[in-house]
């Protein structure tokens, strides 16, 4: 068994036509992985980032959420945006419409196990039909002069294969990257990912491939690697409450304890920007929880989620930016690779 490339090194695709920075990226979640989250994540080193999931279909084009979903980010390259939905000629439209925008990077989900997303017939729902997964991609890659990958799950079950058999229709249809989370359908995000099932499909797969799922640290990352025969890994809730996660993998330096401070402050401050005030409160508190929760700061989090605007959650960190100092430091013994206290 070959050794697995460093993370750091950067990945090519099939074309020659777009490198990636390195074989860390961050997995698409929806109201999760937004515009403020992916440009944290870029500045500590993420070399793939897909947008959150956008549906396919054309009248719900111009809603907010999607188009919010699709706003580009300065200085990251490639811009990827992730479609789903289940007809091919629907989805190739989709896709010359991205790139019409400026997406250099089309990425199609046949993972996700929501109902709402699987009682359309998309998402993971699509395992149940290898053939339709193929049209879909192929479609999209003859439609778009860019990049197109899947991600994908390891079955409909943990008892079958079809996860490999959606990977192999992907790449005869044009998929330059595959990404497989190590769970199936069936499990949803319970239980442990099995990462060793990618070994199956690495044997018929030619273009990069990317491990997901339980990917938290520096040792999980290095497990998933050497059990898949990945070429990569993608991050989705490991990264969140600490997006220097990215740098961590790379072998970068960290940030410390007051540093971490002052990026959930930005955080914080791109959030109300981008949304507004109230949206952008809003949707901060489920990030805050998650810094807490990093921090070993739970008990702070019902003060925080009690905040309705933004003025009040950045004077919130303020005002408890010493408290949250004197956690890390007495949690430095225990944590201290986690959190770096600063000198």
């Amino acid at each position: 068994m070959s050794s697995p490339m460093p993370l750091s090194h950067p990945i090519a695709l099939a074309n020659g036509e777009l490198t990636l920075r390195n074989g860390v990226a961050l997995a698409p979640m929806a109201g999760m992985t937004d515009v403020p989250f992916r440009t944290l994540a870029w500045s500590f080193g993420a070399g793939h980032m897909v947008s959150e999931m956008v549906t396919a279909k054309p009248e719900l084009w111009d809603t907010g959420k999607s188009r919010s979903r699709r706003v580009l980010i300065d200085g990251v390259t490639p811009q990827a945006v992730q479609i789903a939905g289940y007809d091919p000629l629907v989805m190739a439209e989709s896709a010359r419409r991205l790139v019409g925008e400026g997406v250099e990077w089309v990425d199609i989900n046949f993972g996700c196990p929501a109902k709402k997303v699987c009682r359309k017939a998309a998402g993971s729902a699509l395992l149940n039909d290898i053939d339709q997964i193929q049209r879909i991609v192929g479609a999209v890659a003859s439609a778009v002069d860019a990049p197109v990958s899947i991600k994908t799950r390891i079955g409909l079950t943990l008892d079958d294969s079809v996860g490999t058999e959606a990977a192999i229709a992907a790449q005869n249809a044009g998929a330059q990257l595959i990404v497989m989370h190590g769970r199936s359908r069936a499990c949803r995000f319970k239980g442990e990912a099995h990462p060793h099932r990618l070994r199956e499909a690495r044997q018929h797969i030619h273009v990069p491939l990317f491990v997901n799922g339980d990917v938290i640290d520096a040792q999980s990352a290095s497990r998933a690697m050497a059990a898949s025969g990945a070429d990569g890994v993608m991050i989705g809730r490991g990264a969140m409450g600490q997006p220097w996660i990215f740098a961590k993998l790379l072998g970068r330096p960290l940030p410390n304890t007051t540093e971490r401070l002052d990026v959930i402050d930005r955080h914080l401050a791109m959030m109300h920007e981008f949304y507004g005030d109230e949206a952008g409160a809003r949707i901060a508190r489920k990030h805050m929880q998650a810094y807490l929760q990093r921090w070993s700061a739970g008990q702070l989090t019902s003060s925080f989620m009690a905040l309705t605007d933004g003025r009040a959650q950045r004077e919130w960190l303020r005002e408890h930016r010493e408290m949250l100092v004197e956690i890390a430091q007495s949690a430095a013994p225990q944590v201290g690779a986690q959190i770096p206290v600063a000198a």
